[in-house]
């Protein structure tokens, strides 16, 4: 029964302690990670930088040889997405509530001011870990089964809905390798499945408070014609 099960805010604030802590999250301005991104049936792989800034920005850079760069982007007002496929475009609806609700280092807190609801599930195994699922809803109404480990309190994986150019898609994300920098834990491999293919997230280091970041989560130039004079 569900009753036995502890309460979905209890497992996240546990998860919370288990990285390290509220204060070791928000006593960054930024975060930079900086790794690969890998699709094995592809034979692609490149470069990853994600930045989180405060109180809410973020950026996400994708560098594949031959192809060329994959840029995601919120400022904290405006969100955007520029790639070799579809060009530069400003994100709105479910695809900008989604880059708002993930955006800026305190998205890893999954905080009571950026969710509904948490309520967990389940005991449960993915990817053949045990874990809790806790059933989240966002403000927007998205909804996320998070699934955490009993034993370490750190999250195993997760599975949500996301908006992307070819609709909604179900995303499974696995979560290993978890390693601190700075005080603060990450996994350093996320495994995330969606259409039957497998992309591949490496994580080989974390950077704090670079100032130069500050301009990896500002507007780029080719967004600015784009976004709507209110």
């Amino acid at each position: 029964t569900s009753s036995s099960l502890p309460a979905g805010r209890a497992i996240i604030d546990r998860y919370v302690q288990a990285i390290g802590g509220r204060d070791a999250v928000m006593r960054y301005t930024s975060i930079r990670y900086v790794g690969n991104f890998e699709m094995p049936a592809a034979g692609m792989k490149g470069n990853l930088t994600i930045v989180q800034a405060a109180p809410n920005k973020m950026g996400m850079t994708i560098e594949l040889p031959g192809m060329g760069e994959m840029v995601t982007g919120f400022d904290g007002t405006v969100g955007w997405s520029i790639n070799p496929m579809q060009g530069p475009r400003v994100l709105e609806g479910k695809e900008l509530e989604q880059l708002r609700e993930d955006a800026g280092p305190s998205a890893l807190l999954r905080a009571p001011d950026r969710i509904r609801s948490a309520e967990t599930v389940e005991l449960t195994t993915m990817g053949g870990r045990a874990c809790y699922k806790v059933k989240i809803i966002y403000n927007s109404g998205r909804e996320s089964f998070d699934c955490y480990s009993p034993e370490t309190g750190l999250l195993v994986a997760m599975t949500q809905t996301q908006e992307s150019p070819m609709g909604t898609v179900q995303v499974t994300t696995f979560f290993d390798e978890w390693k601190a920098f700075g005080g603060l834990k990450t996994a350093t491999k996320l495994r995330q499945q969606m259409l039957g293919q497998e992309q591949i997230l490496t994580i080989d280091r974390l950077e704090f408070d670079r100032p130069e970041d500050i301009k990896a989560v500002e507007m780029p130039e080719q967004i600015k014609p784009l976004v709507k004079k209110p």
